[in-house]
């Protein structure tokens, strides 16, 4: 009883281990690196540059969930987005400390 009660609780451990191993988010290569500066729906001010997000554009949070832009609540964050063929964002990750850290902001 006791060696069941083992596994069962190492299977938990590994389980958990590998669920936050794959939680990793990975990003386009073509997606760009940024830090939100300022937004007022529809526009957000990246960097030095106002962007229009696009019809359709969808907004990431930090749990990898897409939020509604009604629902971002912060002004400035570090931010992965990706432009559309007008120069539109049509996908804007909000980053969390971790990826910040991991994807520097090219120089």
């Amino acid at each position: 009883m006791k060696n069941l009660r083992f596994v069962c609780v190492a299977g938990f451990f590994l389980l958990m281990a590998a669920t936050h191993a794959h939680a990793e988010r990975t990003f386009p290569e073509q997606a760009r690196r940024g830090e939100l500066k300022a937004y007022e729906y529809p526009a957000m001010k990246i960097g030095g540059k106002t962007y229009r997000l696009s019809p359709g554009s969808r907004i990431i949070n930090e749990q990898n969930r897409i939020i509604m832009p009604a629902s971002l609540q912060v002004q400035s964050a570090p931010v992965m987005y990706m432009l559309d063929m007008g120069g539109e964002l049509v996908k804007v990750w909000l980053l969390t400390a971790e990826e910040a850290k991991r994807l520097p902001m090219a120089k």
